[in-house]
């Protein structure tokens, strides 16, 4: 299953809206997803307790990292720590592109070209059954 593609800027909205109760949800749900894809988060029980929170931060991270291949676990841990602000745009950038990547993956795996793909602009419905209206094809040889 893919990660669901959302909106950054709703996020942060959504946040500053319900004073950050977003923001615990979106962290539960990205956890959820994150581990979909192999990373090895613990429990989100544990960011509510004090001291063990930095930690289940660090695990979140690194299994970021692992699934979005960043090589400085480190370095985001400590960007994510100290600047918390940037962390949903940049977790959220890379689930989108990841979330993408497999919409890709689906429409090669159908043979469609994006053109023709409902999300595509200018969509016209299954037109190409006959291959007689791809774009091009008017030129014959």
């Amino acid at each position: 299953m893919p990660p669901k593609e959302r909106n950054i800027l709703l996020i942060y909205i959504l946040g500053f809206v319900t004073f950050g109760i977003y923001i615990l949800y979106w962290l539960y749900e990205t956890k959820k997803e994150l581990e979909e894809l192999g990373a090895d988060i613990p429990s989100f029980i544990l960011y509510f307790i004090p001291i063990v929170n930095i930690y289940w931060l660090y695990r979140y991270t690194k299994g970021w990292a692992y699934v979005t291949r960043k090589n400085n676990v480190v370095l985001y841990f400590l960007l994510f720590y100290f600047l918390g602000i940037v962390m949903p745009y940049l977790v959220q950038k890379s689930l989108n592109q990841i979330a993408e990547n497999y919409k890709r993956q689906q429409m090669m795996r159908q043979r469609m070209l994006p053109q023709y793909y409902p999300g595509y602009p200018y969509y016209q419905g299954q037109q190409f059954p006959g291959y007689s209206n791809y774009p091009g094809s008017q030129f014959k040889m």
